[in-house]
């Protein structure tokens, strides 16, 4: 029995090592897979804190409207404006744990704030209604619940940046990573057009390239 009690023994420590050491090599691929979100100076990129977001290739920015082809939405767009350079002010919040900065690979929502007077009572967080749908159902408006499958996203860093001395990002649209989405993979978001007005969309085409810019006090 001695001999049986020994190897026992034996195989509970080679199990318990076994497995810390797979917790320990598990949670560092993890770890290793979310980086800081930078901006446009190098600097960290703040959650919960506005900023000014700008694609790299096509210039300008990106904005709220309440108005599209001289028609009134409700709720509201999210547009692409190649004339400005300055944009509307987004706020990028991860939803299950609250930390100082933002950090890629997180699923997060993403707040376009408020237009002034306005009177539209949606919510203004970036919606996909149906990323099974074409446009404008797959497109990227607003009004969606916080934290649910219609507004949860991710940021990532771009894989072949553009400009390799500017923080470039990309975003996926992620239903199952938020509320009780279908458990189904990731979207990459890019700039398409639709009747004429650059959005953002799930398309299949390049993934949408884009820097953070620091809003000026």
């Amino acid at each position: 029995m001695k001999p049986s009690i020994f190897y026992y023994v034996l195989f509970l420590i080679f199990t318990i090592t076994t497995q810390s050491i797979f917790n320990f090599t598990t949670t560092n691929a993890a770890s290793a897979a979310e980086v800081v979100v930078k901006d446009s100076t190098g600097k960290k990129v703040l959650n919960d804190v506005r900023y000014h977001i700008a694609p790299v290739a096509k210039g300008g920015s990106f904005k709220l409207t309440d108005t599209i082809k001289n028609k009134k939405v409700c709720p509201f767009d999210v547009v692409h404006d190649p004339k400005d350079n300055l944009g509307g002010e987004f706020m990028f919040t991860m939803t299950y744990k609250r930390e100082t900065y933002l950090k890629t690979s997180r699923a997060l929502a993403i707040d376009s704030g408020v237009l002034k007077n306005n009177s539209c009572e949606k919510s203004t967080f970036w919606t996909i209604n149906d990323y099974e749908a074409k446009a404008p159902d797959n497109l990227i408006t607003t009004g969606g619940k916080f934290e649910s499958e219609e507004t949860c996203f991710k940021v990532l860093e771009y894989p072949k940046p553009t400009n390799a001395k500017v923080h470039s990002y990309m975003l996926q649209h992620c239903p199952s990573s938020c509320g009780d989405g279908p458990v189904i993979s990731c979207f990459n978001i890019s700039i398409t057009s639709y009747k004429g007005v650059n959005r953002l969309s799930i398309v299949g085409g390049a993934p949408f390239e884009f820097v953070f810019h620091k809003i000026a006090k």
